[in-house]
């Protein structure tokens, strides 16, 4: 039970964590002349070095990844269509709404892996899965349109990129998996971290941009690159020693939550009942997966049609 609580509160903490990181975030678009390209850069760079700091501390093999050629490809490919794509649309959206909206918005990834997961094994959807898709269109639907086909409550743009931060979400999860089998994730994330940092910075290298080095923001980049980068990612790994994934994606819940009250109470945020009944609907489906994606959901559901194609 200790163990189970001590998963339970790191997974909380670093969702919590995330979600507060991205209302920091729209506090510093709204003050300050930072883009998201920047924010992504010092973000990723900042993260990336940390989690580099503390693998050569803990005895983090680093290294082994570099000596085969094919797998340093796939930690490229990881970092270019993975990890740098899920954090710049995830600002782009917020700089073109709010930390709610954006943060729901990309709450719909496990939707589109679900999705993936359809189109590559040309399989129907399970139960579990067709309903969430469903509840993440119209929690979306409700979300962006308050239930008007006609009319869109946020702007194109937020649509647009909040949805892409939904796409990338997806392929953050799915590109590293067979990387993942083979080494430690905070390798493959360190390096993932530094290279994303490095590119970003080419694009607008950080001294680009003059920011009012006060004390407000100081500690509010300290802590989306300290708290909302590297700590969550930590915690998040940690959480994984002591609880089931799926009792992690769960808690994921805890980022938009986080990420709404901070934008409704602190920033001023207009939140409506169809805005509180769309983004429910849409988290509601990581609850539905969850519980829906048991060790034998797929599988018992591939054995049905595999027994009904016989007998027919």
């Amino acid at each position: 039970m200790n163990r189970q609580l001590k998963g339970i509160l790191l997974a909380s903490v670093s969702a919590t964590f995330w979600g507060v990181a991205g209302a920091i975030a729209q506090t510093l678009f709204d003050t300050t002349d930072i883009t998201s390209v920047w924010l992504t850069g010092i973000r990723m760079g900042g993260a990336g070095i940390g989690l580099f700091i503390i693998s050569l501390v803990t005895h983090v093999d680093l290294w082994t990844i570099w000596r085969h050629p094919r797998d340093c490809f796939q930690v490229v490919a990881y970092a270019l269509f993975g990890l740098m794509p899920v954090q710049f649309t995830y600002f782009l959206a917020v700089e073109a709404s709010n930390a709610a909206t954006a943060t729901i918005l990309q709450f719909t990834g496990p939707v589109f892996i679900a999705l993936w997961m359809v189109v590559a094994h040309r399989q129907l959807p399970t139960r579990s899965e067709g309903l969430a898709i469903l509840l993440a269109l119209l929690g979306a639907f409700l979300l962006v349109t308050h239930g008007n086909p006609a009319t869109l409550v946020i702007s194109v743009w937020a649509l647009l990129w909040g949805l892409l931060s939904g796409v990338t979400s997806a392929t953050n999860t799915l590109i590293p998996a067979k990387l993942l089998t083979k080494y430690s994730p905070m390798a493959i994330n360190t390096w993932s971290m530094i290279l994303g940092g490095i590119l970003f910075n080419l694009v607008q290298p950080v001294w680009t941009i003059q920011v009012p080095m006060t004390v407000t923001n100081v500690s509010k980049l300290a802590f989306v690159i300290l708290f909302g980068t590297l700590l969550a990612f930590l915690f998040f790994l940690q959480s994984l020693q002591y609880i089931r994934p799926t009792v992690v994606s769960l808690l994921d819940a805890f980022e938009p939550l986080s990420a709404t009250v901070l934008a409704v109470l602190v920033l001023g945020v207009s939140f409506g009942w169809l805005d509180l009944l769309g983004s429910i609907l849409i988290i509601s489906t990581v609850f539905i997966l969850a519980i829906g994606q048991a060790p034998n959901d797929r599988t018992k559901a591939n054995f049905r049609r595999k027994r009904s194609r016989e007998s027919s």
